[in-house]
């Protein structure tokens, strides 16, 4: 009996420790659980657990908190229960790919959240294995990355858009206008490209500054977008530059239509800040396929169209066409070739004597400015001066042949020649930079070249434009000894109150009133107002382009005093220039 009950109580000992360790087993259990439980809700990305039909076994708080649930209520659930029905069979899919390969899946997807909130994340799923190595199951995390998305999405369109307008920008509109010629070449139409430049803005922005100028772009730019479809492009190429790409373009002359309606429509007035503005522009067009197959061919095509377009009256459309493509390729020629000039030594200066009428002595002496190029040959100064202009080349040849007339009018007063008034054309963009009083001074002071040899030529249009920053500098030069004259007057503005207010020595009268003046009453009227102005402002006369005995006597008899042209010395090289001046040593 005692050995039953003591078999009996082993067993009962037995059990409670079989029970106590099981309890310590489950209570180890749950306490994993909870600390894993702890862990995967403190990462701030989405977690969970599913089984291989696809039930959630474990879910984080960030999981249950983006479908606006408890997490203990989705165990169980599938993503049928979450999201829709594709969104849901696209999970379902990557977690069999993951099964299937037991292998990591990663990848960036849409997530639609509590209340249909669409959100981006980056996944990552893996198997899950039990003990044998067996795929029990999928495991994976999803972390919002919906900010860097938007980011991404910024800096993409930052990359293919205007800061200021929000229209493309040169890559964007490279990218948009092929696609547009692609799908011309699928349907047969054509493609039309404008080139639109706003003309004289640049005087918006000087008078009332950027921030008027960058709004007046923004309403131009709303105004180009206001007349595009579906199948059409618009973009900013830099400063009042637009672009604007037009498809499904029946003909040539419809593209024309087109541009001028879009000319129109960027004409009418427009008002900033309570200020009323009348905008022209300068358009340029090509098409597709005539005037090229791609996008750069056809905006060179109509850039240079617009060129046309602003160098012959501005405030019109001008198409491309061959005659304007062989211009612009010996523009550019000639241009490549300008820039190596100087280096090449191939300007050189010719001068034409000034005649004293009474004396019949040379008192002064034109600089003018020749090019002889290997390829080119001599080059007229009106083929080359224009390009130097445009392209600004001007500014170093402008430079280099004010040096150099100091330096020969130096050399003939070494030679024992006499020095006379070096006559020296200036471009407008030589007067209109803002330090050119400092450069001719420096210039002056670098050679010791007196002042008062020294006369800067300008036309009416030079001094009008911009006139007072010019009106400064001239004064400034003036003081010092610099003579100033205004080159072919009469064909410009002829502003009496810019006369009045420029400081000035010499009036040129222009040769298109000297030519057969004995026998043209109505330019000997002109030239009789012009001596008698002269006179009233104390300014002395030089007529040029002489080349008749009648033409000079009748000059004389008007009392012009000083006369240069063919009929008396046509230009002359240095050595030509110097044997000339040895014959009337000591007048100056």
């Amino acid at each position: 009996m005692l050995a039953v009950l003591f078999s009996g109580l082993l067993i009962l000992i037995s059990l409670l420790a079989l029970l106590l360790a099981l309890w310590r087993h489950n209570r180890r259990l749950e306490q994993g659980q909870r600390h894993m439980q702890a862990l995967m809700d403190s990462i701030p990305d989405l977690a969970w657990v599913k089984d291989t039909q696809g039930h959630f076994q474990f879910v984080n708080a960030h999981f249950g908190k983006a479908f606006g649930r408890q997490p203990q209520s989705l165990i169980g659930q599938t993503d049928y229960d979450l999201s829709s029905c594709g969104q849901a069979e696209a999970y379902l899919q990557d977690d069999r790919q993951v099964m299937d390969s037991g292998t990591l899946l990663r990848r960036e997807e849409i997530i639609t959240g509590e209340g249909g909130k669409i959100s981006w994340a980056e996944t990552i799923k893996v198997p899950v294995r039990d003990q044998q190595g067996r795929v029990v199951g999928t495991a994976g995390t999803a972390r919002d990355i919906t900010e860097r998305k938007a980011a991404e999405d910024l800096i993409r369109h930052l990359a293919m858009h205007d800061y200021l307008t929000d229209l493309l920008n040169r890559p964007g509109l490279e990218q948009s206008c092929q696609s547009i010629l692609q799908q011309a070449q699928t349907s047969g139409q054509g493609v039309a490209l404008f080139f639109i430049d706003l003309d004289n803005f640049k005087n918006i922005n000087d008078t009332l500054g950027h921030g008027v100028g960058d709004k007046v772009l923004q309403v131009v730019a709303e105004r180009l977008k206001g007349c595009l479809g579906a199948s059409d492009a618009v973009g900013r190429l830099g400063g009042d530059e637009f672009v604007v790409i037009l498809g499904g373009i029946a003909s040539r002359l419809a593209a024309i239509k087109q541009g001028n309606l879009l000319r129109r429509q960027l004409e009418q007035p427009l008002e900033v800040d309570g200020i009323g503005y009348e905008l022209t522009c300068s358009m340029g067009m090509s098409t597709y396929p005539e005037d090229g197959r791609d996008y750069h061919a056809l905006v060179r095509g109509a850039d240079i169209a617009m060129y046309h377009a602003k160098n012959h009256g501005k405030g019109h459309l001008a198409e491309f066409n061959a005659q304007l493509g062989a211009d612009s390729l010996r523009r550019m020629t000639m241009e490549r070739k300008l820039k190596e000039a100087i280096r090449r030594d191939e300007f050189f200066l010719n001068f034409q004597p000034q005649y004293d009428l009474a004396s019949r002595s040379i008192v002064g002496v034109e600089v003018l400015l020749r090019w002889q190029n290997e390829e080119l040959g001599l080059v007229p100064p009106g083929l080359f001066i224009p390009v130097a202009e445009q392209s600004r080349i001007i500014l170093d040849i402008g430079h280099w042949v004010l040096e150099q007339a100091m330096s020969q009018n130096l050399a003939w007063g070494r030679a024992g020649l006499p020095m006379l008034p070096m006559a020296v054309n200036l471009s407008a963009l030589q007067v209109h930079q803002h330090d050119f009083d400092e450069q001719v001074t420096n210039l002056l002071r670098q050679h010791a070249y007196p002042a008062d040899r020294l006369e800067l030529e300008l036309t009416e249009s030079v001094i009008m434009d911009n006139a007072i920053p010019v009106l400064r500098q001239l004064e400034q030069l003036r003081s010092s000894g610099v003579r100033i004259s205004i080159d072919d007057f009469g064909t410009g503005y002829s502003n009496l109150g810019y006369l009045s207010r420029f400081p000035l020595d010499v009036l040129k009268i222009d040769r298109s009133f000297i030519t057969h003046i004995h026998e043209q009453p109505q330019q000997q009227q002109i030239v009789q107002a012009i001596v008698q102005l002269a006179r009233a402002f104390d300014l002395q006369l030089v007529a040029e382009g002489v080349e008749q005995e009648a033409e000079l006597a009748f000059l004389s008899s008007l009392g012009v005093e000083r006369v240069q042209g063919y009929l008396l010395a046509r230009p002359l090289s240095a050595s030509q220039m110097a044997e000339l001046l040895g014959g009337q040593k000591g007048v100056a």
